[in-house]
């Protein structure tokens, strides 16, 4: 068998290899983008919207990063609040198109309460059975596996899809805690602990709660996660895990299949697995120079990273740079001031200035290198604010899910109220181009 396949496989490398040049010989839009970088569109929605640049007679033109949510600036929109229910608020927004006022949020709360317990023998029956290597397949098992406690699963009516929804959003908390304590039990030997959710913590609150084994957390540390939970809510419809779920909800599936395959796209390194790739690099960098270290040292530390001669010799400095913000990501914006309040309480100024500084120069090397500007983006302190609530690197990816799960349900929604057709874009054949 090992033999057949190398040798098939060795084949298929040279019969099945497709030319690059084919792609603008056909005008075919390679991973959806026009010529210029813009992405192709492929659809209409009124969740949300991304501006990170201007379109002037057909050229892209650099502008400073914006994200609304239904129209609302994420600007406007974080820092407003003292409750640490922001991201409620901002879950509420995204699936009904106006926030809420204090009675409509007190009762969307109350909702999302009632729907934050797992089933009775979920745990067991589903979490702790077969634990997974990495805690997001865990996560696509349980929500999968929800589809088979619910008496109506198949249904599209769009008013009972976001009942279900807002069931998932609530849950998420609990699946992502628990998975991660039933790999530490199984896969890693040490002891499991199961904290029962507490109805009147907010949803940052208790993912925090739940994530640090029932530890007590500071209000900083909330506020710092419920900010984390807006800016990660939602990015368009265009973004690799949203778009996903509306190609599978499509096809007028069960709304738990729909989340999976977002959830299995934003597994990706490429997309929602990111953050951690940040952490390493910088960990690695600031084990190599030291957090003390002076610009110049950490400018030529840069230049070994671009020069494949450091880190994992991709020559790509994670975390800087993004496909649609241009001049600055305003959900980096809020996130590092997020830190730079947290680095004071943890006693951790030094390493955030590290970070500051690195992106600074990082940024200014590569809008240099490559003649356009180059910014941080979220994942550039999104891994380091988990390092700093005390959140292990195996739930970074999760935490995303957890707040990204909004808008997947928003959009979701959205698409089978209105979009009404199948997905179902065209390939060209190239067999006999060669």
């Amino acid at each position: 068998m090992s033999s057949l396949l190398d040798r098939e496989f060795e084949r298929l490398l040279k019969d099945g290899y497709i030319d690059g040049s084919l792609y603008e010989k056909h005008n075919v839009k390679r991973g959806l983008r026009n010529a210029n970088g813009t992405g192709v569109l492929v659809g209409l929605t009124k969740v949300a919207d991304v501006k990170g640049y201007d379109i002037i007679d057909d050229k892209k033109i650099p502008a400073h990063g914006h994200l609304l949510y239904r129209g609302v600036d994420l600007y406007d929109l974080a820092f407003t609040d003292k409750d640490l229910y922001g991201f409620e608020k901002t879950i509420f927004l995204l699936l009904f198109g106006h926030t809420p006022n204090e009675e409509e949020s007190a009762e969307f709360r109350q909702l999302l309460a009632d729907n934050c317990e797992l089933p009775k023998g979920f745990i067991e029956s589903v979490i702790m059975k077969n634990a997974s290597k990495d805690i997001m397949n865990s996560i696509q098992k349980s929500i999968l596996s929800l589809y088979s406690f619910d008496d109506e699963p198949d249904t599209n009516d769009p008013k009972k899809l976001v009942e279900k929804g807002i069931s998932l959003i609530a849950k998420m908390p609990a699946i992502v805690a628990y998975s991660y304590q039933a790999k530490k039990y199984y896969l890693e030997g040490e002891s499991f602990h199961i904290c029962p959710v507490n109805k009147e913590m907010s949803l940052a609150e208790s993912m925090l709660y739940l994530a640090r084994g029932g530890k007590k957390y500071s209000y900083t540390e909330a506020d710092s996660l419920d900010t984390a939970f807006i800016v990660h809510a939602d990015h368009g419809g265009g973004n690799n895990s949203a778009f996903t779920g509306i190609v599978v909800a499509s096809t007028s599936t069960d709304i738990y299949s729909d989340i999976t395959a977002s959830l299995c796209s934003l597994k990706g390194p490429r997309h929602g697995g990111a953050n951690r790739m940040v952490k390493d690099m910088m960990d690695a960098s600031i084990k190599e120079i030291g957090v003390d270290a002076s610009d110049e040292e950490i400018s030529k530390l840069i230049d070994r990273i671009l020069a494949k001669d450091f880190y994992d010799k991709s020559g790509l400095v994670y975390g800087i740079g993004h496909a649609v913000y241009t001049l600055s990501d305003p959900r980096c914006i809020l996130l590092k001031q997020k830190c730079e309040s947290l680095s004071q309480e943890e006693k951790c100024v030094d390493k955030f200035n590290f970070y500051s500084r690195f992106e600074k120069i990082a940024s200014e090397k590569l809008t240099k290198k490559n003649g356009k500007p180059y910014a941080a983006n979220v994942d550039f302190y999104s891994g380091f604010a988990y390092e700093m609530l005390g959140i292990p690197c195996d739930l970074y990816t999760p935490i995303f899910a957890a707040a990204r799960i909004a808008g997947w349900v928003a959009h979701i929604v959205e698409t089978v109220m209105y979009c009404n057709k199948i997905i179902r874009p065209a390939f060209m054949y190239v067999g006999g181009e060669e």
